[in-house]
């Protein structure tokens, strides 16, 4: 006997309920993942690295410590592309973060890096640092600049060459060790010699002499002993010099009002500029000086080189002899007149009877007062016909 079964309305709306609760159910878990969200928006940024070391598909991507994003694809690049990049991973982000666009964070000059999850982990994150005002809103797709980061790996292979290069550096360590305790080389006396030992000793004996005759000294300048405790502990001395400090800032204060002659050389502009005008002047001196000092130049070389009258009388021969010459004649000529000279003083000639005869003075003498007395009555004669004319204009007329 077939039985038939029957699908009620009430039954159909409870399964569709149930499937709807179970969707729900299944959208809220994966929406608190973080991982699923059908209403954010997403961007796609890529980012290029030298190995991926770690990095695979679903890693966190961070900007500034803070997930915004996952990697999406971790793919190879082709074997021609430059070393420094062989992998390229795409990023999956948000486009907005605490209500403003991501742009405003990842700008151009943002930097990707590989960042691992811990120190022993190999897996690794991206960490995007925060952009600039000085770079340009990110857009799809666009390659950001990567950073390397120190890895795990690295510095393994950093201890390990280290490793190596200490082991290189032990075998000649120990054998300068082995010498060294033999007594060999430099090193190898000073660790064994005892005269060395003796010397230091000795040393630090005098060290410590040294150290208490110098706390002696110390005690005494602290006691006022000498002079230096009385220039420590004097007060005289102290009271002088705030004196002293004083009076050099009253001196100071005057000079800075324009008091006193310092003050206003300080403060007066008029000292100032004739100051000024004077070095310009000096400086058109030192330029007028220069340039008379170009033309002794060329002068002198003109007279190094015999050029003009002075450069032939330097090196013109002939001139020389000339000169020369002259000089022998005149030499000459005055050995004549210190003769004539000589027959003068002695009376000889005309000149010598004109010079020692006194007949010839006296008579020269009465011709002179002779002159003189004409010269008197002439006056006289001029005088007197000044005066009375009349006395010498008449004119006696006789016929017979």
């Amino acid at each position: 006997m077939e039985t038939t079964k029957t699908l009620t309305f009430s039954k159909l709306r409870v399964g569709i309920f149930v499937l709807l609760g179970l969707a729900v159910l299944g959208f809220l878990i994966l929406n608190s993942s973080g991982d699923f969200n059908p209403f954010e928006k997403k961007m796609h940024l890529k980012a290029r690295f030298a190995a991926a070391d770690g990095l695979r598909e679903g890693s966190e991507v961070q900007l500034a410590g803070v997930r915004i994003g996952k990697v999406e694809k971790v793919t190879l690049l082709p074997p021609d592309s430059p070393e420094d990049f062989k992998i390229e991973a795409v990023m999956v982000i948000g486009q907005e973060l605490n209500d403003s666009p991501i742009t405003e964070r990842i700008r151009t000059d943002s930097n990707a890096q590989l960042i691992a999850t811990s120190l022993l982990a190999n897996d690794k994150i991206i960490n995007i640092s925060p952009g600039t005002s000085k770079g340009s809103p990110v857009s799809e797709n666009d390659i950001l600049e990567s950073r390397v980061a120190i890895s795990i790996n690295q510095l393994t292979q950093t201890g390990n060459d280290l490793l190596e290069q200490i082991n290189k550096l032990a075998v000649p360590a120990n054998e300068i060790l082995t010498k060294a305790n033999q007594g060999e080389g430099t090193l190898g006396r000073i660790v064994n010699d005892e005269s060395l030992y003796r010397n230091l000793d000795a040393t630090v004996a005098e060290t410590k002499l040294t150290v208490t005759k110098l706390q002696t000294t110390l005690e005494k300048v602290n006691s006022g002993q000498g002079s230096a405790g009385k220039l420590l502990n004097d007060p005289a001395l102290y009271n002088s010099l705030n004196r002293t400090i004083a009076q050099l800032e009253s001196i100071s204060n005057d000079i800075k009002s324009g008091r006193g002659s310092a003050g206003k050389f300080v403060t007066d502009d008029a000292l100032y500029n004739e100051t000024r005008a004077a070095i310009i002047d000096l400086r058109t001196s030192a330029a007028k000086i220069n340039g008379i000092a170009d033309d002794f130049k060329v002068i002198s070389g003109d007279l190094t080189a015999g050029r003009g009258t002075f450069g032939k009388f330097l090196k013109d021969e002939q001139l020389y002899n000339d000169a020369k010459d002259t000089l022998a004649k005149f030499n000459s000529t005055a050995t004549k007149i210190d003769s004539i000279l000589g027959d003068a003083q002695a009376g000889k000639g005309t000149l010598g009877k004109f010079v020692t005869d006194e007949t010839l003075f006296n008579n020269i003498n009465q011709t002179a007062s002779n002159f003189n007395q004409l010269s008197s009555e002439g006056t006289k004669l001029i005088y007197d016909f000044r005066q009375n004319p009349k006395k010498y204009l008449r004119i006696k007329v006789s016929l017979f």
